[in-house]
């Protein structure tokens, strides 16, 4: 059973993010491992499995990231996130320039509220172009073009979790 049958959701791109929280919420409730501590072995085993699926599958498919690289294997397609940062030269360019605005404006103490506020919307903003991106071309099968743009959200995540640091 793949993550989005577990979920009750649709096998797309964009997911209804309150439907995923809810049904996550009700299967924990239905297999808690905490439930079944007087059942058999063979039980607890099975129950602990199915709680550490759901909570793997939660994860999954609440990272926008995480959902577009599933998706992809679920259409036969395996990437692994190592060797797209290593092979996306125009990503690694693009990175390249945001992480260099990013640490000027830490150098020259120029880092401010407005100018982070300012760099922050812009990644906020490149991140959702590539969501966008991702979600249309899921919509076309235009696997090449979704793995890049995968690359591309990568690296923006990077620069956001650095923005956080």
């Amino acid at each position: 059973m793949d993550y989005f049958t577990l979920f009750m959701l649709p096998k797309k791109f964009r997911i209804n993010k309150e439907l995923l929280n809810n049904n996550f919420y009700k299967l924990q409730l239905q297999f808690h491992p905490d439930l079944f501590i007087n059942d058999c072995e063979s039980k607890k085993k099975w129950i602990l499995e199915k709680s550490i699926n759901i909570n793997k599958g939660y994860k999954t498919l609440k990272s926008s990231l995480n959902r577009s690289i599933y998706l992809l294997l679920l259409h036969g397609i395996e990437i692994n996130q190592k060797k797209l940062l290593s092979d996306n030269q125009f990503s690694l360019k693009k990175y390249f320039f945001l992480y260099e605005e990013l640490e000027s404006l830490k150098i020259n103490n120029n880092y401010n509220i407005i100018h982070l506020n300012d760099f922050s919307k812009k990644i906020e903003n490149e991140i959702e172009n590539c969501k966008n991106i991702i979600d249309c071309e899921f919509n076309n099968k235009n696997w090449n073009q979704i793995i890049n743009t995968i690359s591309q959200l990568l690296f923006l995540k990077k620069i956001k979790k650095n923005l956080k640091t």
